[in-house]
């Protein structure tokens, strides 16, 4: 029995040194087999198709070039040994960059065939309308109102009467054609050494017939032509000069119309200055100030002087009396001057505080297509 295990022990021992001397004489050639694997390169992942949205895949694959490494950039390389289950190598380390990466452009992208895209907006033109038809087709058919327009530094002097149309006697031999001419003087000098642009009906004396042959004068011109001059200068004030024998200092007078809402865009003749009525009591009330303070007797109500009910802007009659209960005294310069001056200067004040009534616009139905 003893001799029995020691024949077993003695072929262990035996078997083992033999397999151990075989694992010796095969590790050379494992070794070189492994070196023979790390040297070869390992193969290249498989190309992704990266197609567009909606189109399928060509059967060609796509080409992917890799970039060769710079100096300073360090190269990623995979482990052979680290596979996944496809037989693909994953990366198994990643080195960071120490060189800048080089610019790229910003990817375009391409709508697929059969994709919608959204067009790009074009900027807005404007074009004008063709003419004034088309214009004037394109407002709404309810009433609309616009501002009214006025030229602030514009003043119209309306010197009354003129010609063969001598106006009232004053005393004996004063007429009062030739005393509103002489305050009207007064008040452009004044008015334009302040800057204002003074337009008047009239700047001299037509003779007594404006036919006479040699008449070089112009003539003189009617009550609704002095209208029409100092409505279209949409002035801020238009003055009709006046003169009278009765009492003393000065009169104004503003129209007796009832004041309108709007200034109509066709406006009657004999009422346009409706809508300028709250204007006009405006400037009256500024004028008057000025001239009490002055200290010169005033008048102060409403007549309606023809051409006042036909005007388009604030519109008083200033009519001048004499100074005390002599008549001649009207022609007295300094007085004349005096009272020009506390006009002009209100009027200064008056150009900034006018506002222009607001002025309707008449309905037009669009046109047809």
């Amino acid at each position: 029995m003893q001799f029995v295990r020691e024949s077993l022990h003695l072929a262990l021992i035996s078997a083992t040194h033999t397999r151990f001397a075989t694992a010796l004489l095969a590790l050379p050639a494992l070794l070189a087999l492994g070196q023979t694997s790390s040297q070869q390169p390992p193969p290249p992942p498989k190309a992704v198709h990266l197609g567009t949205a909606g189109a399928p895949p060509s059967s060609a694959p796509a080409q992917i070039k890799t970039p060769q490494a710079s100096i300073g950039t360090p190269v990623r390389k995979a482990d052979p040994l680290t596979q996944n289950p496809q037989g693909q190598h994953i990366l198994t380390q990643s080195f960071p960059v120490a060189s800048k990466p080089p610019a790229t452009k910003p990817a375009t992208v391409s709508p697929a065939p059969n994709s919608t895209t959204a067009a790009t907006p074009k900027p807005l033109s404007i074009k004008p309308a063709a003419s004034a038809a088309h214009a004037a087709s394109k407002l709404p058919e309810t009433a609309s109102t616009l501002p009214g327009t006025v030229n602030r530094n514009v003043i119209v002097l309306d010197p009354a009467h003129g010609g063969v149309d001598s106006g009232s006697r004053i005393g004996d031999s004063i007429l009062e054609k030739d005393v509103t001419l002489a305050l009207a003087f007064k008040l452009r000098s004044l008015l334009t050494a302040r800057g204002f642009n003074v337009i008047m009906t009239r700047d001299a004396d037509a003779p007594a017939s404006d036919a006479t042959p040699g008449n070089t004068a112009p003539p003189t011109l009617s009550l609704d032509g002095r209208a029409g001059i100092a409505n279209h200068a949409r002035a801020s004030a238009c003055l009709l000069l006046h003169a009278t024998g009765s009492g003393t200092g000065v009169h104004l007078y503003s129209s007796e119309l009832m004041p309108a809402v709007e200034e109509a865009e066709q406006l009657p003749w004999l009422t346009a200055q409706a809508a300028w009525v709250p204007q006009s009591e405006k400037l009256e009330k500024a004028l008057a100030t000025a001239l009490t303070r002055a200290r010169i007797p005033l008048v102060v109500s409403s007549a309606s002087v023809r051409p006042v009910d036909s005007l388009t802007c604030a519109a008083l009659v200033v009519e001048l009396a004499p100074r005390t209960a002599d008549s001649t005294t009207i022609n007295d310069a300094g007085y004349q001057q005096h009272i020009a001056e506390a006009i002009a200067t209100s009027l200064i004040f008056w150009q900034n505080q006018v506002q222009p009534p607001v002025r309707a616009v008449a309905s037009t139905k669009a046109a047809q297509p």
